[in-house]
């Protein structure tokens, strides 16, 4: 459940871009943006999957709550149930969720600020 109720926040957000973008409140190229963000989020993901699994070096998870705070968040949810990495991991789960809010708090307020 707590998988669905992650996606379903990712896709609202998905579709909350959108609609920003078609109103005119966010111009074309912050939806290339976020979408590059967010498959770049996915690709690390399955790179230190793949790290891990090798015992290469790892990517430091700086880079993946930078990556979720740049509204990255989406797209590394779909990494992590896609490649099950970085599921479990107490630490890393409060820093992510707290990402996620700094990012929808602050993509909020930036709405406000240019509606306003």
């Amino acid at each position: 459940m707590h998988k669905k109720l992650l996606i379903l926040l990712a896709i609202i957000y998905f579709l909350a871009v959108f609609y920003f973008y078609t109103i005119q409140w966010l111009p074309g190229w912050s939806l290339i943006l976020i979408a590059a963000i967010n498959l770049l989020s996915v690709v690390f993901y399955g790179m230190d999957k793949l790290a891990a699994i090798k015992h290469w070096q790892r990517t430091p998870e700086k880079y993946f709550h930078g990556l979720a705070l740049l509204s990255g968040w989406p797209g590394s949810l779909i990494g992590q149930i896609l490649f099950n990495h970085k599921t479990t991991k107490v630490s890393f789960r409060r820093s992510f969720y707290m990402m996620i809010f700094l990012n929808v708090v602050g993509s909020l307020a930036y709405l406000y600020y240019i509606k306003y």
